[in-house]
């Protein structure tokens, strides 16, 4: 475990049942608003909430985020950011949307387009308009990180693009917009979030701090992910829209693993939904990793109240069947002649994090075997 590390967060992070109506302090009358959001948060009357509380101000909606998104979509917010001399971004919605709006937000002010950031060609330089994120999903913790996903559909490369400019000033992150989260969504983006937690816990990167809370975060969220999902009420909404809270904050310092540094290319080439490839491929990565982590995972698998980490792998894998997530890729297509792809676009830092070492023989060997 490292003993020097650095932590960054959002300038502020509230949470709690009902902190969406707080919303209106972070706001001035004379702002000019640009609020990003998806067709769900639409159609769910979030959208309205936020209008109605943010009624003061100027606004304009861009309601069309889709979910994966590309680098190009950003070049558009920028586009209309800049026209609309828009003071401010707000984003309502997974982490895609909060991915996008917090891209434009530190773009805006600048005058390249998202490809040149995204390809390191151009650098962001100075702070970006401010920024609120509100999500509606407890899964990517994209509210709290600095990164933000997105794939280039002319090569399928999926990566991050990173900068401390990028962090949200304030992230609100209040379980009841989590409510109209469909079971299929709960599943995979819980599931994203237990993921971030356990391979955070288990990182070469590691570090007390992110440590405690990959631990705390590991135990609310394996504890309260089935009932969400099959049977949900507020108590455990809220837990785990506080896991994938604090899972975001343990990973931000510590990184991932494989199961997302292969999850990337995997989900990109076949299309499979980010959640529902790292629910995947946690299992089976978890298995490959234990002779190089089986104390920590020992570890974890203790404060679950699990006696094992063989038992705890288990345990995961019962709990991804019983909230139907599939435990294999074939319905995707995935094949052999995908494996070159994704041995070549999978060495980013999350698997120089993870725990054990993979060859790109290994990687190929390890793909044919899921």
């Amino acid at each position: 475990m490292l003993n020097h590390y650095q932590l960054s967060f959002p300038g502020q992070i509230i949470f709690g049942n009902g902190t969406l109506q707080r919303l209106p302090e972070f706001i001035t009358p004379e702002s000019n608003i640009l609020l990003l959001t998806g067709t769900h948060a639409v159609k769910q009357g979030l959208v309205k909430q936020v209008t109605n509380l943010l009624n003061h101000c100027t606004m304009t909606v861009i309601s069309d985020i889709q979910s994966e998104p590309a680098i190009i979509e950003v070049n558009r917010i920028q586009k209309t950011g800049r026209e609309k001399a828009v003071t401010a971004v707000v984003a309502i919605g997974g982490g895609s949307v909060i991915d996008v709006a917090k891209t434009a937000a530190a773009l805006i002010p600048l005058t390249s387009s998202a490809e040149q950031y995204f390809s390191g060609e151009k650098k962001i330089t100075g702070k970006g308009v401010f920024f609120i994120a509100l999500p509606t999903t407890a899964g990517t913790g994209a509210e709290i990180t600095s990164n933000a996903v997105f794939i280039n559909p002319e090569t399928l490369e999926k990566k991050s693009l990173k900068h401390q400019n990028m962090y949200a000033d304030v992230a609100i992150i209040d379980p009841e917009l989590t409510y109209s989260c469909p079971p299929q969504l709960t599943a995979a983006s819980g599931f994203d979030a237990l993921t971030q937690a356990v391979e955070s816990y288990i990182s070469r990167n590691a570090n007390p701090v992110s440590s405690i809370l990959a631990r705390n975060a590991t135990i609310q969220l394996f504890n309260n992910l089935e009932k969400a999902c099959l049977a949900p009420d507020a108590a455990s909404r809220s837990a785990m829209a506080e896991g994938s809270m604090i899972a975001a904050m343990a990973f931000s310092s510590s990184g991932l693993g494989a199961a997302h540094g292969l999850g990337h290319p995997i989900g990109s080439i076949c299309k499979v939904p980010h959640g529902t490839c790292c629910a995947i491929l946690l299992i089976p990565v978890l298995r490959w990793n234990l002779p190089s982590c089986e104390p920590r995972l020992h570890e974890l698998a203790t404060a679950c109240g699990i006696n094992s980490a063989h038992k705890f792998i288990d345990a995961l894998e019962n709990l991804r069947h019983n909230i139907g997530i599939p435990d294999k890729f074939s319905n995707y297509g995935l094949d052999y002649r995908h494996f070159g792809f994704i041995v070549r676009n999978c060495r980013s830092g999350s698997m120089k994090n993870n725990p054990r070492e993979m060859s790109d023989d290994e990687v190929e060997l390890f793909l044919s075997a899921i």
